[in-house]
């Protein structure tokens, strides 16, 4: 039975705006739609909030009777610090289910077509799966492992370097690489970058005009001291610093927290115990040279995209790890996964 997907997209597009707030619930967007007109909207409220498909099935108060419900994520079916989204398409008497992601949480996973239907309600499952397996693989690694997927993502020119000499910054990629690095900002709850990269390219690290929230900022700084007149602590937005020292100048205008080894693999072991019990599902790294080959040799990391341009500069700053791969002349995804 072929179906109009616009439903679904909307849905997506929805989930993105409860990324890093609804923390350690998933972000999922859901839209109620009545005789082909769109009667409710929704997408998970913060912990403890109301989640999408209620959100969306209250905004569509009766008009939700007879209706359908396209929702992001197979809808929960058991009790939490809510009631079940079953009952609550149920008692809405929604006439169809379309969903597109399985909930991989064992409490859930496809226990929901058999409540619905025992209820006459029709569901349709795997609606854009391959788009929202890309949005939902690192909620699915945190319930497997009880910690955040780890997304590291370099630039690097044709012949390996990743910043001009001095680590001078370098427009390496185009728009295309430059829109997915956007799109990925904006399905990560956090972003890391290392205090060498925060002070000499002084990134914004926004989602330049992709649909989202921008996601929390945090900076790996080691043993420099940083200034209180960068930007980023000029603005009311919070942001977390990591070092080995601590940080009279700054330490008042952001969340600080002091490593506790010297050894860069404990202290990775710390950010990352502590983002994920922070319920951090996402975390996206842009490193570095030296920060790459750092976080690389813990083995305490999930997926390395490297965009390779075909630009070739000649002198520069190189990576530890550079990728080589046959000439083209557009920018190429190289992406590897630790198994680790």
């Amino acid at each position: 039975m072929p179906f109009d997907t616009q439903y679904m997209r909307l849905a997506l597009e929805l989930a993105r705006s409860a990324v890093g707030k609804s923390n350690p619930n998933p972000p999922v967007g859901a839209v109620v739609v009545q005789n082909d007109k769109i009667v409710g909207k929704g997408f998970t409220s913060p912990a403890g909030g109301a989640h999408a498909e209620v959100n969306a099935l209250a905004e569509a108060g009766v008009l939700a009777r007879g209706a359908d419900l396209w929702v992001t994520l197979e809808p929960c079916s058991h009790f939490g610090r809510t009631p079940p989204c079953t009952l609550a398409i149920q008692n809405a008497g929604i006439k169809r289910v379309f969903y597109s992601y399985p909930d991989p949480n064992p409490i859930v996973n496809s226990k929901t077509k058999a409540i619905l239907e025992a209820s006459q309600i029709e569901v349709f499952e795997n609606i854009l799966i391959e788009e929202s397996s890309f949005f939902y693989k690192a909620y699915a690694h945190f319930v497997r492992n009880k910690r955040c997927f780890i997304e590291l993502k370099v630039a690097q020119t044709q012949d390996g370097f990743i910043a001009g000499p001095h680590k001078q910054r370098l427009a390496i990629t185009k728009s295309k690489a430059n829109q997915w690095t956007n799109r990925l900002r904006a399905y990560s709850d956090a972003i890391l970058i290392g205090g060498g990269t925060l002070e000499i390219d002084k990134p914004s690290l926004s989602l330049r005009g992709e649909k989202g929230n921008a996601p929390q900022r945090i900076f790996l700084v080691g043993s420099r001291l940083l200034s209180p007149h960068l930007e980023v602590f000029k603005s009311n937005d919070k942001v977390i610093v990591y070092s080995y020292v601590k940080q009279p100048a700054i330490q008042d205008s952001c969340d600080f927290r002091l490593l506790q080894s010297r050894s860069f693999s404990e202290n990775w072991s710390q950010i990352i115990q502590e983002l994920s019990k922070e319920g951090v599902h996402r975390l996206m790294v842009e490193p570095g040279a030296m920060l790459s080959k750092l976080i690389l040799e813990t083995n305490l990391w999930d997926q390395l995209h490297v965009w390779v341009s075909p630009t070739s500069i000649q002198d520069g700053t190189p990576w530890a790890f550079k990728v080589q791969v046959p000439y083209s002349n557009e920018d190429q995804l190289i992406s590897i996964e630790n198994f680790l």
